[in-house]
């Protein structure tokens, strides 16, 4: 069956509304016909307007600015002269259009502009006038058929803006297209317990497309904490367009819920909503786009991850290898702890830079996610083994802690290295 062919009409003051009816009915693989699109495939701007008749359908955002634009109205004109235009409207309407009592409102607005064209006219020699008599007809044209339109659209079964902002539904119905409504349109990509004291908490990192209308992403929000809230009290969503936005954690929606019961000492600060639904804060990264373009340049490739990581590791391991060794030597008296603090000591700062270094990378891509944390987690660790018995903590510790806590991290350093090398494997 042929595509039906859909002209998306719309006032500039409701670009943002365009914007996301456009990107809705494009990912669900709905072309539409728009000015910021098409129009320089015609050869005027006053063409691609006409260019509406050519269309099976009008999808019209009518809202007090459509209808005073001579732009949209041209294009209502336009459409109107094709056969059976009443059937071929899709309108959308906001609730700043009073059909009861605007029809007449609106004839005396462009009756008022007409007159004002009209003087202009009268006042300029005839050589300066053929572009205002050209305008002037055209207004008469939008005088002469204001007050039918207005009546079609009155008696159509529109969808008002106020709709749109909980569900697309009826706008996907219209255009002829079969949702089904059971259909889940994020994937959960990763999940922990964030517990903290008596608080159960859980953060969630899910990807959905951002080109979806806010109101189908709030409502899968909804759906992912009814999912969590029986076993939570503070659930945080975050929500990403792209993997490799995770990395960077650069996500264009936040979601917050905490249940009512929890106890005020128990609360998380939290998020500065923009929106919600029902009990859950929602926050919109108006600034999404933005750091997208400020993050690329500090996102690194695998390869360029495995290279910088592979120069510290080639460094930082030996220095460790050796203050392990050497300590087991003091436990076992065949050093003195003079020869051990000699060494601690002497590499105390290169193990400072290095790890001061591990953090100095670019934003990883996501599949080098578990490599990264097992190589900060065993830069931490040598670093804490030197920290212990850095000179300028020798009083923090009493001896006897220092070489419980150099123990637990030896074992810590020999585990986090065998899972290092199992991650770096796996990237191979």
């Amino acid at each position: 069956m042929k595509e039906k062919r859909i002209f998306l009409s719309y006032s500039q003051k409701n670009m943002d509304l365009a914007n996301e009816i456009d990107n809705a009915l494009h990912i669900k693989g709905i072309g539409v016909t728009r000015d910021i699109k098409n129009v320089k495939c015609a050869q005027s701007f006053k063409e691609f307007m006409k260019s509406i008749r050519d269309h099976d359908f009008a999808l019209m955002l009518i809202s007090d600015y459509y209808l005073k634009s001579q732009a949209c109205m041209f294009e209502v004109i336009e459409f109107m002269k094709k056969p059976n235009y009443k059937q071929r409207i899709i309108a959308v309407v906001n609730d700043d259009i009073n059909f009861d009592l605007k029809g007449i409102t609106y004839l005396k607005y462009w009756e008022e502009k007409g007159k004002l064209i009209e003087g202009a006219i009268k006042e300029h020699h005839q050589e300066k006038i053929k572009p205002l008599k050209e305008e002037r007809d055209e207004i008469k044209l939008i005088e002469d058929n204001i007050m039918e339109f207005i009546s079609t659209i009155r008696d159509l079964k529109y969808i008002p803006f106020k709709e749109l902002y909980k569900s697309y539904l009826d706008l996907y119905d219209t255009v002829g297209l079969k949702i089904n409504k059971s259909e889940e349109i994020y994937d959960i990509v990763t999940e922990e317990d964030a517990s903290f004291g008596l608080a159960r908490r859980h953060s969630i990192n899910v990807l959905i497309n951002k080109d979806y209308p806010k109101c189908e992403i709030k409502t899968a929000l909804k759906e992912i904490v009814s999912s969590l809230k029986q076993a939570n009290d503070v659930i945080w969503i975050f929500v990403y367009n792209k993997l490799k936005d995770v990395s960077s954690v650069n996500w264009f929606c936040q979601g917050y819920w905490v249940s009512s019961n929890l106890d005020q000492n128990w609360r998380p600060i939290g998020i500065t909503s923009n929106d919600r639904i029902e009990d859950i804060e929602i926050r919109w990264n108006e600034g999404y786009e933005n750091l997208r373009e400020i993050y690329k340049p500090l996102s690194g490739t695998k390869n360029e991850i495995i290279k910088w990581s592979e120069t510290l590791l080639e460094k930082v391991i030996p220095i460790a290898k050796t203050a392990v060794e050497k300590f087991d030597l003091l436990q076992s008296s065949e050093i003195n702890k003079e020869e051990f603090l000699e060494y601690m000591h002497k590499n105390r700062k290169t193990v400072q830079e290095l790890y001061s270094q591990s953090g100095e990378r670019k934003y990883p891509p996501y599949e080098c996610r578990e490599y990264i944390l097992k190589l900060d987690n065993l830069f931490a660790i040598v670093d804490n083994i030197f920290l212990f018995h850095s000179k300028e903590n020798m009083d923090t510790w009493p001896e006897k802690t220092r070489m419980i806590m150099t123990e637990q991290e030896k074992n810590r350093y020999y585990k986090v290295l065998e899972e290092l090398n199992y991650e770096r494997k796996k990237l191979n």
